[in-house]
């Protein structure tokens, strides 16, 4: 068969639905956290991805080299995204109460603004309990998380030691939150109240 026949016959299947070449990796990702979200990595299959994506399960290999690497690229993505939204509540250096309630606000409902990323970040936290790609990668995202919370402590004048048990508190606190709150009104009046505690431990290491 002659180029030309081929390059007709692969644009009529394009223009019939049939195929999308087009896909890029992004794409098989984006669908899998779908399946991931709605019931954790044993819910990832390649067959349903291929079915929801229009494709054929041959579309697959050509992006990856079996699920176990779909599996790693997937928990390597969700690791550089969560690492490049540290930026966003990145201290800036005004006064340290006022950046805390910000931050915290921002954290806390979070979960409410994004449900999917909630259930992708549970679903990987518990995944990471039996796989180690994943739980090497929840633990570089955690202690980053951590650490950045210690930028903001530091300028209270504590201790490192003080430092990172309070870090370790608002992390705890963040995480927590993801568990707990679900964005119902009420859950408005929980982040209050965590902001109070968190102010009122502030304030009593500066009155010392």
């Amino acid at each position: 068969m002659s180029d030309a026949k081929t390059d007709t016959k692969s644009a009529l299947r394009q223009s019939k639905g049939t195929d999308k070449p087009q896909l890029k990796v992004d794409d098989w990702l984006d669908a899998a956290a779908g399946e991931i979200a709605a019931g954790g990595f044993s819910n990832l299959r390649v067959m349903t991805l291929a079915k929801k994506l229009g494709v054929t399960r041959g579309s697959f290999y050509w992006h990856f080299r079996d699920h176990q690497d779909l599996v790693q690229r997937f928990l390597q993505r969700w690791r550089d995204r969560r690492l490049h939204e540290l930026q966003y509540w990145k201290p800036q250096g005004g006064d340290v109460e006022e950046e805390l309630r910000h931050i915290l606000e921002l954290l806390l409902t979070d979960a409410s603004r994004n449900i999917r990323r909630l259930q992708v970040e549970l679903a990987v936290r518990d995944f990471a309990r039996r796989n180690d790609l994943a739980a090497e990668l929840v633990l570089e995202v955690d202690e980053s998380r951590i650490n950045q919370n210690c930028q903001l402590f530091e300028r209270l004048g504590t201790d490192p030691e003080q430092t990172r048990g309070l870090s370790l508190l608002l992390y705890v606190s963040i995480i927590g939150s993801q568990v707990v709150l679900t964005g119902r009104n009420d859950d408005a009046d929980s982040i209050r109240s965590i902001e109070r505690m968190l102010a009122g431990i502030i304030n009593e290491l500066r009155n010392r």
